[in-house]
């Protein structure tokens, strides 16, 4: 399974804007919205933000992947921003989140989505993973060290 090919140099952003999560989110999910495979941009967005009340996604190092299986998705999508100041994540670590992985589901995607998720939880243990994207000058780039580690 290489999550290579499920992220897109066009659904990754350099440098978000927002400072919050919701906003991170929100900002990841209208790059998102021109695969077509988001039927209802909103619900998705709440259906995150929900799934991020159960638990946070932060799951430290500097990482966040919010994610959510809902109805308001066809099949799979998945997003990618970065903030150099970090953002307010709830992480377990207690550390301000900078890299965010954004995924969504159809709920009848559950082994796509469960096999990718762990996949790149693999993929962001490796401290030279993490310091390359956080390093990247471009969304090529980014999709470039993704392909790169990838195995």
């Amino acid at each position: 399974m290489l999550v290579s090919q499920y992220l897109k140099e066009k659904f990754c952003i350099l440098e978000l804007g927002s400072d919050t999560k919701e906003g991170a989110v929100r900002e990841i999910a209208d790059k998102l919205e021109s695969t077509n495979k988001i039927t209802n941009k909103e619900k998705f967005i709440d259906d995150v933000l929900e799934r991020e009340h159960l638990g946070s996604t932060g799951i430290g190092n500097s990482i966040g992947i919010p994610h959510a299986r809902t109805d308001s998705v066809k099949g799979f999508v998945m997003g990618f921003g970065r903030s150099s100041k970090g953002i307010e994540f709830k992480a377990l670590d207690g550390v301000r989140v900078k890299l965010i992985f954004l995924m969504g589901a159809d709920p009848g995607e559950l082994n796509l989505y469960l096999r990718i998720l762990a996949e790149l939880s693999k993929l962001l243990m490796d401290q030279s993973f993490r310091d390359a994207l956080l390093s990247a000058s471009s969304e090529a780039e980014i999709i470039k060290i993704l392909k790169k580690f990838d195995k």
